[in-house]
């Protein structure tokens, strides 16, 4: 984990869109991730990256996230930009395909229903 987090700047901000427990920004990987254990509850997380593309300045990821927990399994498609300062990330901003879906799973994830 301590080389994972070497990629991410001192004053790394991440945007999670939406209208659900996940929605805002965050100010370090950290905090998004406490959170987002909290919400899956013992449950899991799986990415299946279907591309990557970058610059000097900029990331790309195109993945398919499926998640198990609360007894449901959702799955989005999400395309995630960063941006890129020297070798590390500065900034990212996820892009979900339905985000009303990923607003009422993660909702109903967090109620338990």
């Amino acid at each position: 984990m301590g080389a994972v987090a070497d990629l991410y700047a001192d004053d790394f901000i991440l945007h999670y869109p939406g209208r659900n427990p996940l929605s805002g920004t965050y100010t370090s990987v950290g905090e998004f991730v406490a959170k987002l254990e909290a919400l899956l509850d013992g449950g899991t997380l799986n990415r299946r990256l279907h591309d990557g593309l970058g610059t000097d300045d900029h990331s790309v990821q195109l993945l398919t996230i499926t998640a198990d927990a609360g007894g449901r399994t959702h799955t989005w498609n999400v395309a995630i930009v960063m941006h890129v300062r020297g070798e590390q990330f500065t900034e990212a901003w996820f892009h979900f395909d339905d985000r009303y879906a990923l607003d009422d799973s993660l909702t109903a994830l967090a109620s338990g229903s």
